[in-house]
């Protein structure tokens, strides 16, 4: 069995008493790996990919994490994972910097993104909205000279076309 396959057993396993508007939330974590597989990435992306909100929304640690897929990929979900703090502004201004510092962090983020646009553009207008006004934001935070272009403009790309 490979690293994606073990990926998503976790997933799974660790996720199954949540939701993600009315799916089981797997359904989220296969929209996030999907874009970025269509896109391209290399296996640690694709597998944190997967396993990018269990520090976040579970039980699971880093530890656990770079027991069972190595440290890049356990460093990848740390980036993404959200700081505490009293609000989504102040969390997120906290979390950025992380973000950042990982261009892989930072594709799986726009991965993560572009999954949750896409729903809520069909699915909840709303949520767009609230994206759609935090963008400027999102990409003023995420863009560095110091990424590989070529591997991150994919993902802005894909990006972007859901605002124009």
């Amino acid at each position: 069995m490979n690293n994606k396959e073990r990926a998503i057993l976790v997933a799974e396993r660790v996720h199954s008493a949540q939701v993600y508007d009315i799916y089981p939330y797997t359904y989220h974590v296969k929209q996030v790996t999907k874009i970025a597989e269509e896109l391209g990435y290399d296996e640690s992306i694709i597998v944190a990919s997967i396993l990018h909100d269990t520090l976040e929304d579970t039980a699971l640690s880093y530890n656990d994490l770079k027991q069972a897929f190595g440290v890049e990929v356990a460093e990848i979900v740390y980036a993404v994972t959200d700081e505490i703090g009293r609000n989504r502004i102040e969390r997120k201004s906290k979390t950025y910097p992380k973000i950042r510092s990982n261009w892989k962090a930072t594709v799986v983020k726009i991965c993560d993104r572009i999954a949750n646009m896409e729903h809520s553009k069909i699915y909840n207008p709303k949520l767009f909205e609230m994206y759609k006004k935090e963008h400027e934001d999102f990409c003023k935070n995420l863009m560095s000279p110091d990424h590989p272009h070529n591997e991150t403009n994919k993902a802005w790309e894909r990006l972007n076309k859901l605002l124009a």
